[in-house]
């Protein structure tokens, strides 16, 4: 694998070996979205000075589009490619390394605490399974935004509280993201899975996994009543069998570890099926678990 000529990488590369994977922002990407940003925001103060100086100067939804949304998307996108200049990301069977701009940090697996995923459009996730068809990995599948990179990024989160943001302005972005679901996943769900089974109740955000179901804003949403979930429009959509509507919606961003409970959703789905019997509600067998 052939490496940028960067200091802190040989380093790595000499201390670490040769990494599994290895990401950053593209030359070309970059000076592609650079160019993009800049006509965005030029377009924005010529259009305005014509508009409100030489033209008609109404002011409608037509308007609102061209100029303000347009002008504001090149510079949120100036704004995106600047936080992410000079990132580099190695991932390494131990865990992930990130450097930026002469700062390194390091992300072992076993010190990730959880991630979050801020993903537009999700139908269903992606599983591996051993011989016994356990679950080995879990992700969910992400699309790469063309110019509204912001819909789109990745946070790891140590148990320090140190945390590491990948945006989807990195090469092969999607491609990133499975790898870090895979491998946080191999950490994190065999604790996840055994409490679960215990009967602890497992908190996502505002969602709550138990024996006996999701609990949200007080409600609760028994796994045989549990028809899927997806992700649609940054928002996580719980769907309850025979109902129209939603019975909860809420934003991905804030579900720590969304591929756990996607996994935690199918394992319970698979155990509690509406052809075998329910668990009992987990307050009347657990009182006083938390």
């Amino acid at each position: 694998m052939d490496l940028p000529d960067n200091d802190h990488l040989q380093r790595a590369h000499t201390e670490l070996g040769e990494p599994d994977a290895f990401f950053r922002i593209s030359q070309a990407r970059f000076v592609t979205k650079l160019s993009l940003g800049v006509a965005f925001l030029l377009y924005g103060v010529v259009a305005n000075y014509l508009w409100w100086v030489h033209g008609p100067a109404t002011f409608g939804h037509f308007e609102l589009l061209l100029l303000v949304f347009l002008p504001l998307s090149g510079l949120s996108l100036l704004l995106h490619m600047y936080r992410n200049r000079g990132l580099y990301v190695l991932i390494y069977p131990t865990g992930l390394l990130r450097l930026r701009r002469g700062e390194v940090d390091s992300f072992p697996w076993p010190e990730v605490e959880h991630i979050t995923l801020k993903v537009q459009r999700a139908t269903v996730a992606e599983f591996a399974y051993d011989a016994n068809g356990a679950p080995t990995a879990c992700w969910l599948p992400v699309d790469v935004p063309t110019f509204k990179l912001w819909d789109a990024g990745l946070t790891v989160v140590r148990m320090d509280g140190i945390e590491a943001h990948f945006g989807s302005a990195l090469t092969d972005y999607a491609r990133l993201v499975e790898r870090i679901q895979k491998r946080t996943f191999a950490a994190l769900w065999p604790l996840a899975r055994n409490r679960f089974f215990a009967g602890d109740r497992l908190a996502f955000g505002e969602l709550e996994v138990g024996l006996a179901g999701l609990r949200h804003n007080g409600k609760l949403l028994p796994w045989r009543e549990l028809k899927e979930l997806t992700i649609a429009q940054g928002k996580l959509c719980l769907k309850q069998t025979g109902k129209w509507l939603p019975w909860a919606l809420v934003d991905v961003i804030s579900v720590p570890n969304p591929h756990l409970l996607f996994a935690l959703a199918e394992e319970a789905h698979r155990v509690y099926s509406p052809s075998r019997s329910e668990p009992k509600n987990d307050d009347a067998e657990q009182p006083g678990r938390e």
